[in-house]
């Protein structure tokens, strides 16, 4: 009977290992595809005040034709540490992860020019229209604006352990939960006014965001995931706020200056 627990004990030992050290290996390409089924949505609000005198003159917006973003989401396992001590075995994994276009509702070049739109529109001394190809004279002024860098990171940290028990039928407890860290958003956007064939102005935008959401506890992994991407939305359209109020500012004082 003693020989026949003892077997059973040391089969628990061994599954219990490949458990822990499954958990620990696990790839950060199997999260990046349940990533995919995630859409957050990037938000802009108004909060300048409004242009209230006479608007004269109009600029015509080109099409933004890169971003300058991941296609999709990028996840990828960066360091685990794993301690089997036989009865207590704990394991600690992180993921580093990379925001990408596909996991927003509206792709973030319509969502830049939008808000662009909405914010010279609202309070600037001037019109912007989209220039849809259509044939402009050429006195009519063109604004340019390319996306030079954008990128938004984060990381997820899963902890784990699994304790054994050597009496009773049931010999394990185990429990794991997420942390998700603060992200950190980079973007660089340049902008430059044209008018027969000439710059007019032109001025690069450099801004660098975190955001102080560190959120530990998480028991369910599609919940970390999805706090994840939305924490990195949510720093990547303030950080997109503050260069298109500066990009609108600055264009009224430019025009006021004609």
């Amino acid at each position: 009977m003693g020989q026949i627990r003892g077997f059973r004990f040391n089969m628990i030992l061994f599954f219990v290992f490949q458990a822990v050290f499954f958990t620990a290996c696990q790839s950060g390409k199997s999260i990046q595809r349940q990533m995919l089924n995630i859409k957050s949505e990037l938000f802009y609000s108004l909060t300048t005040p409004v242009y209230s005198d006479t608007v004269v003159n109009t600029i015509y917006l080109n099409p933004v034709y890169d971003s300058d973003i991941l296609p999709y989401t990028m996840v990828h396992r960066k360091g685990a540490t794993t301690i089997p001590l036989i009865l207590y075995n704990y394991f600690k994994v992180n993921y580093n992860v990379e925001l990408g276009n596909s996991s927003f509702l509206q792709p973030y070049k319509e969502f830049l020019t939008d808000a662009l739109m909405a914010q010279c529109n609202r309070s600037s001394c001037f019109n912007l229209r989209i220039n849809d190809e259509t044939v402009l004279p050429d006195s009519a002024m063109i604004l340019e604006m390319n996306v030079n860098k954008n990128a938004t990171t984060s990381r997820m940290v899963k902890k784990g352990f699994l304790i054994i028990i050597p009496v009773g039928d049931d010999y394990t407890i185990s429990s794991d939960t997420w942390e998700v860290e603060k992200p950190v958003s980079w973007l660089e956007i340049s902008v430059r006014l044209m008018q027969n064939n000439k710059c007019l102005w032109e001025k690069t935008y450099t801004s660098t965001m975190d955001f102080p959401y560190k959120q530990s506890g998480i028991e369910k992994p599609f919940r970390a995931y999805e706090t994840c991407i939305e924490n990195m939305t949510e720093c990547l359209s303030f950080t997109t706020k503050g260069i298109v109020e500066n990009i609108s500012q600055n264009l009224h004082l430019v025009m006021l200056a004609m």
